[in-house]
């Protein structure tokens, strides 16, 4: 139970009115006339009302005290994160050398009358590359290889690039002298129709890369195919990520795109013959790197310094993003050079000639150190005070985000900044994480937590607290300890869950929104690594969703719109099995909480003009086939599992 907030006052107007009209005998007994009409009464509620100013005011104390406890344990507002988006640059034609297209290029939606464009900026620099094909090896069990590159070379061969009937893990492999991190390859291939059999507009196929970060073949994006599976002359254009590395292959060191053959799906059909290739050539199209919704400001005069210890300066926008390389405060030498100072979160434990200084990201706050009397009567000096008259500069720094920055995919179309070659750009994807600055009120709710977790993580709640705490894109934290994963997790292992945060609730959830994205991932790894104890290790990674469909037969009540019942219905289902605003609290759907046809009723029932529920079918789905099965009772979810909404179908009688 929380502590009673004293109130130091509790009277009100009108109990003030009420004692100053009792003391009217005692004081004035002349005074007759008590009528709300006189002016004598008027003066005393207009005194009435100033008093009950004066008492919220004092009232408020507490909560003054509060804020500056909350401060004094060092909790800060949070400030706002960029939505982040890969963003694709397509050049008017294949070019003869690399084309460059620097860090921080600016892209943004289209500006129309009721809405201002949004801006993004790359975060990184992105070189499209003239690819060198050196190798071509083709294998029929990724143990012994066959080079194919002489044979591509005679124009009048056609090359069988897997066996007669071809066999799942038959691939063909293709090398490249340079990486193709980044960039957008178009294979222009000459092939013979052999590999009948096949829907080509889906073949068993698939295009993958060397992913250097997790170690491991991952599948490329495969944004179009005009060969129908190899079968006749076209092009295919592959997206290739940042993370595409190099790789030893049969002995020789490169950069490898492979073309596997895979078991059919269900439904799928296979080839009978193996697809006959002629030629095979490659070029770089474009090519995509991650954006944040930020805009850059460079060289921003904040000021000159009056010598004087504690003295503070604010960046003209706001909110601040977090720092990268090479942005911070300058300040201005005699010689006419500037000095870079180095930003810290506490002057604790800095020297008196350390150039440190602090910044609040959410109100732009640039705070130098202060100067503090010792008990021994010395003044020490937390930090060097900049010379007295001495200019100062922000060398540059990224002002933005906000939830407003979470827009939809293919709407970062317009280029900003001015790049030769360049013909279009667009985001395949949606931009998110984008979230706003913290409010007061949640600061106020989250200061116990902060204050009990203090900056070690000890037990599960520390942990979920904290990974929370490291990133505002992180919406859940859920610790998964060894007993509750059957023993799969060794001692000493924390096996942490990170739901992201979704900004959709009354909708269905795209699969690949809750993706846990490497990004959120390295920070609350990065995060918790400097505060969990020696010998502690974590694992960070998603839930095992299940999703399941709803179909509902509802009668609404009499003279209510059918069209808005069902709005209304497919909102509250929708709301109600989500992993982040699910469940009976709002809170979330529970981990480890299965799904019971039962509760369905009820949650149709709280809606109005429903008059009674006619039928309802709840159907587990597999959301990498979208195909349902069969109607049950219950969905089971594991101990590290959560439900989540496929498409539901309701209709309204």
């Amino acid at each position: 139970m929380a502590l009673p907030v004293p109130n130091l006052d509790d009277r009100k107007f009108q109990d003030i009115v009420s004692e100053a009209r009792g003391l009217i005998p005692r004081h004035c007994p002349e005074w007759t006339d008590h009528n709300l009409s006189d002016p004598g009464i008027t003066l005393v509620e207009l005194f009435a009302w100033m008093v009950d100013l004066l008492l919220y005011r004092l009232n408020r104390v507490p909560e003054k005290n509060y804020i500056k406890f909350m401060d004094l344990i060092g909790v800060k507002l949070e400030p706002a994160q960029p939505a982040v988006a890969d963003v694709t640059f397509r050049l008017t034609a294949p070019q003869l050398e690399p084309v460059v297209i620097p860090k921080d290029t600016e892209v943004a939606t289209v500006r129309t009358e009721t809405q201002d464009a949004v801006t993004f900026t790359t975060d990184r620099g992105l070189r499209i590359i003239v690819p060198e094909m050196v190798h071509c090896l083709v294998t029929r069990d990724n143990v012994s290889f066959h080079d194919y590159m002489p044979a591509l070379k005679n124009p009048d061969l056609l090359v069988d690039i897997f066996e007669k009937v071809p066999q799942e893990d038959n691939a063909l492999y293709v090398g490249y002298s340079e990486s193709l991190a980044c960039n957008t390859l178009d294979l222009i291939i000459e092939a013979s129709i052999e590999g009948i059999g096949v829907d080509p507009r889906n073949p068993p196929l698939s295009w993958e890369y060397w992913d250097e970060e997790e170690g491991k073949w991952l599948k490329l994006r495969l944004e179009s195919d005009s060969t129908g599976g190899l079968n006749r002359d076209g092009e295919l254009i592959l997206h290739v990520p940042y993370s595409c590395g190099m790789l030893d292959v049969n002995g020789q060191n490169a950069c490898w795109i492979r073309c596997r053959a895979i078991k059919p799906a269900p439904g799928q059909r296979p080839y009978t013959s193996s697809p006959r290739v002629r030629s095979l050539k490659s070029q770089c199209i474009g090519g995509t790197v991650p954006a944040s919704h930020a805009f850059r400001l460079t060289n921003e005069m904040v000021g000159r310094s009056n010598g004087q210890p504690g003295q503070s300066f604010y960046l003209h926008n706001t909110p601040v993003l977090p720092r990268g390389e090479g942005e911070t405060l300058e300040v201005r030498k005699e010689v006419g050079s500037w000095e870079q100072w180095k930003e810290v979160k506490t002057f604790l434990g800095c020297g008196a000639d350390d150039p440190v200084f602090g910044l609040d990201g959410v109100s732009g706050e640039i705070q130098f150190g202060p100067s503090i009397r010792q008990p021994d009567g010395r003044e020490r000096r937390f930090g060097r005070i900049p010379p007295k008259g001495s200019p100062m500069r922000f060398s540059a720094y990224r002002c933005g985000g906000g939830v407003h920055g979470n827009i939809g995919e293919r709407t970062l179309t317009v280029l900003k900044s001015s790049i030769a070659y360049v013909a279009w750009v667009i985001n395949f994807a949606p931009a998110q994480g984008g979230t706003d600055s913290e409010s007061l009120e949640n600061a106020k709710l989250r200061a116990p937590q902060v204050l009990q977790a203090r900056t070690r993580a000890v037990t599960a709640e520390d942990f979920e607290f904290l990974a929370r705490e490291a990133s505002p894109a992180v919406a859940r934290a859920k610790c998964v300890s060894p007993n509750e994963n059957h023993g799969g997790i060794p001692p000493g292992t924390v096996h942490l869950l990170i739901v992201p945060a979704v900004y959709k609730t009354d909708a269905p959830i795209p699969e690949e929104v809750l993706v846990l994205p490497d990004r959120i991932q390295r920070e609350v790894e990065f995060y918790l690594d400097e505060r969990r104890l020696i010998g502690t290790q974590v694992i960070v990674g998603a839930p095992d969703y299940r999703w399941v469909s709803v179909e509902a037969r509802i009668k609404a009540k009499a003279r209510k719109d059918p069209a808005r019942v069902k709005s209304d219905v497919e909102k509250k289902l929708y709301g109600f099995i989500n992993p982040v605003s699910g469940g009976s609290d709002k809170a979330g759907w529970a981990f480890g909480r299965d799904l019971f046809l039962s509760e369905l009723y009820s949650v149709f029932q709280e809606v109005v003009g429903v008059d009674y529920v006619e039928e309802v079918k709840l159907y587990p789905v597999e959301v990498e086939t979208g195909r349902r099965g069969e109607a049950a009772t219950k969905v089971s979810v594991p101990q590290e599992g959560l439900v989540c909404s496929y498409q539901h179908q309701v209709t309204v009688i």
